[in-house]
């Protein structure tokens, strides 16, 4: 054949793939990409895009419920080989902070009680933020909605920002930051010119000139870092959870291949190996798919606040 002349293309046919390989894969992928726009929603949320505190608080909830059900999932695989019924799925509900407490004894029990990958936040800190996105994820959702017909209810955009700043207050302006909202007012003045300027910020309340603006801008700043950093330690926890289950066996076939390791070694002892693995389902490998949550929080502040 003339190297100019074109070879059909050659396929390698591949045995059929397991469908739940296939929906445990579709599944972390669609959790970790959720949880990666919500934290990155919320470190741009403040009053001029509120909405980016409701996209981030749903794509966050649904997330990291999706992730801590798919360790609860992972681990009856790993342990019986099969795989939580439906039933058993649904009476798990939606309690973030009893899902958590859930993964967290799973990764003690394989860490021993000390993991390198808890979470570092104090635990009254950390309860309360459980407490407020499971409220999300139950009732909160619909503030807007029900506001409509009725009064008081938890605003969870003003419930957050407390919450964060009750923990995390906001610095000292600097004397440049200072400067600039003094400053700020001045524009215009000397010309006579009326700007009518109504912006609400992320409490409400009405924001009337361009210094007001920005001190409001200044306090949502130190909520966006400080929230998201938050929100990636627990989710780096989570994620952490689910990928030590990355590419695992159930205990039927590691179980097997313990006692085939007692044998002398063999080409039939390899046989043996891949007949018993052929016959069952291997975990994804779930650490592909959470590669934005294998950072620190000095990573995050660089790359993420710009």
């Amino acid at each position: 054949m003339a190297a100019s002349e074109k070879r059909p293309p050659v396929f390698v046919e591949h045995e059929g793939t397991d469908k739940r390989w296939l929906a445990l894969c579709r599944e972390a992928c669609t959790a970790a990409g959720m949880l990666e726009v919500g934290i990155k929603a919320l470190s741009h949320a403040d009053f001029n895009r509120q909405d980016l505190y409701y996209a981030g608080f749903f794509n966050v909830t649904i997330a990291m419920e999706r992730i801590c059900k798919l360790v609860l999932d992972s681990q009856r695989f790993y342990e019986k080989g099969e795989f939580l019924k439906g039933g058993e799925l649904s009476k798990l509900g939606h309690s973030l902070t009893n899902l958590y407490r859930k993964v967290q004894n799973i990764e003690e029990s394989f860490s021993e009680g000390i993991s390198s990958r808890r979470v570092d936040i104090p635990l009254d800190e950390l309860e309360d933020i459980l407490n407020f996105l499971t409220d999300f994820a139950k009732k909160d959702r619909y503030y807007n909605l029900e506001s409509l017909t009725k009064n008081g209810g938890a605003d969870p955009i003003k419930r957050w920002r407390k919450l964060v700043t009750q923990y995390h207050p906001m610095p000292a302006l600097t004397e440049e930051q200072k400067t600039e909202i003094r400053e700020s007012d001045l524009f215009g003045n000397e010309e006579d010119i009326l700007v009518d300027l109504c912006l609400q910020d992320a409490e409400g309340n009405n924001l009337e000139c361009p210094s007001e603006c920005l001190r409001a801008g200044y306090e949502d700043r130190n909520v966006q870092i400080e929230g998201s950093l938050i929100l990636y330690s627990i989710s780096r926890y989570l994620s952490n959870a689910l990928c030590h289950f990355s590419e695992a066996w159930p205990a039927q076939v590691r179980e097997a291949e313990e006692r085939l390791d007692k044998q002398p070694a063999s080409w039939m002892i390899m046989e043996k190996r891949f007949e018993i693995r052929s016959r069952s389902l291997q975990l994804p490998c779930y650490s592909d798919y959470f590669c934005f949550f294998e950072h620190d929080n000095a990573w995050l502040k660089e790359n993420l606040f710009k």
